[in-house]
């Protein structure tokens, strides 16, 4: 039997419902979740993101601005702007577009953005509050594969769970989320490129979940019968025929499609709930940017309604 498919589509349009009422509510409150993503350079691979974060806060009624600074900036006064944005009380996130120019560590330009307004959820102190169980400002695609998980109702307590990546913003994080509770966790075991035998640990997995950015990964012969599959990993690859011939598109050049890390058509027909890609864990990271934009809003309302009124 075809495994049953975690549609990221299906889930992010719930919570889209869910967020347009916290954010009518920010509005009527006078703080407008406003959104500021900082690129600096060009950079084609940027763009794309940038046109999809305007259209998906557009259609949610966030405020949504990019605020773009030469190639020729330095790191310090790139620090000195992301200061500015911290001190301006009208932005309530801030997003930081990559790559970044030669010479910017972009580590210490992360850390500067204010732990309350990074939407992105990579500042250390957002990070080291998931130790502690607590998501707020979490990494948004970690947060999303999290979630698609729990939606599919498979109970997590005591169940084998193997993480293939440990990535800073995926693979890291993901396990700390998954040990959130401290009586309800699965037990989890993460693997990485010096784990010696993959497919010993992927074997014993009743959920797994893959963020590697290596097509045809995970084989089929490498999962278990009834196992629940998120795959995270996004892959350009060459669309090819019967013959393994590379298609062309209509100006010459090889057709792609995206695939992700597993072998999607042959799992599957083993698994029991699997991600499609696309379609799975990419329309909720989205969706996970937006929420975290909306809970930083939150967190400036607050904020303003502590403070104290001036006579």
């Amino acid at each position: 039997m075809a495994a049953t498919l975690l549609q990221g589509d299906t889930l992010a349009s719930e919570i889209k419902q869910t967020l347009k009422k916290h954010i009518k509510d920010l509005k009527a409150k006078g703080v407008p979740p406003h959104l500021v993503a900082v690129q600096v350079g060009e950079s084609a691979a940027a763009k794309v993101y940038l046109r999809q974060q305007q259209k998906a806060c557009e259609e949610m009624g966030i405020e949504y601005e990019v605020r773009q600074l030469p190639e020729s900036t330095t790191q310090q006064k790139l620090l000195d702007f992301i200061e500015q944005l911290n001190e301006d009380n009208s932005v309530t996130g801030i997003i930081l577009m990559m790559p970044l120019p030669q010479g910017i560590d972009a580590r210490q330009v992360q850390v500067t953005i204010s732990p309350d307004k990074d939407v992105e959820g990579m500042h250390p102190a957002n990070m080291g509050r998931l130790v502690y169980g607590e998501m707020g400002l979490s990494p948004c695609t970690a947060r999303a594969a999290v979630e698609l998980l729990k939606s599919s109702g498979v109970e997590l307590k005591g169940k084998e769970l193997v993480v293939v990546g440990h990535s800073e913003i995926v693979g890291k994080p993901l396990a700390l989320m998954l040990l959130a509770s401290l009586m309800e966790s699965p037990t989890v075991t993460v693997c990485h490129i010096a784990t010696k035998d993959l497919a010993f640990h992927t074997k014993r997995a009743d959920i797994l979940m893959v963020a590697v950015g290596k097509p045809g990964l995970i084989q089929a012969d490498m999962v278990k019968d009834g196992v629940v599959v998120i795959d995270i990993g996004i892959n350009r690859v060459p669309v090819t025929d019967e013959k393994g011939n590379p298609v062309l598109n209509e100006k010459g050049k090889p057709k792609k499609k995206t695939v992700g890390d597993v072998d999607f058509e042959a799992i599957k027909e083993k698994a029991g709930f699997i991600t499609p890609v696309p379609g799975g864990v990419g329309p909720m990271t989205t969706m996970m940017l937006l929420h975290n934009t909306v809970e930083a809003a939150e967190k400036v309302a607050a904020q303003s309604k502590k403070k104290p009124h001036r006579t």
